[in-house]
């Protein structure tokens, strides 16, 4: 991602927005873990780190699309704990990467005690 500014580009590299994304996450309330829960996608999960399982981030156009895959908590109320979550992650983008076109889609893939 390249951000013009008056004295030159900025780059910011993939990796620094999956781990603000992934930071979002762990501190929103009654998220257990990230990643799918089908058996090839727990497979694939061995082999990736753990800040990059769950979330895949497209930029197009100044835009940024963000995927999230979640493991809420149970008995929890999934709505609300996806919304915040949501939020949470789309205001981080917000305010450290200055980016206004932000869409945060959130995939509920499980839920666990």
């Amino acid at each position: 991602m390249i951000v013009d500014t008056e004295f030159g580009a900025v780059t910011i590299r993939h990796e620094v927005v999956k781990e603000i994304v992934y930071k979002a996450v762990i501190e929103s309330y009654g998220t257990v873990e990230m990643g799918k829960q089908g058996f090839f996608d727990k497979l694939a999960n061995l082999w990736t780190k753990d800040e990059s399982k769950g979330i895949n981030i497209v930029e197009e156009d100044g835009k940024i699309n963000v995927d999230l895959h979640l493991v809420l908590e149970y008995g929890l109320p999934v709505k609300r704990v996806a919304q915040n979550t949501q939020e949470n992650v789309y205001h981080r983008i917000v305010s450290m990467l200055n980016y206004d076109d932000v869409q945060v889609n959130v995939h509920i893939a499980g839920l666990k005690l």
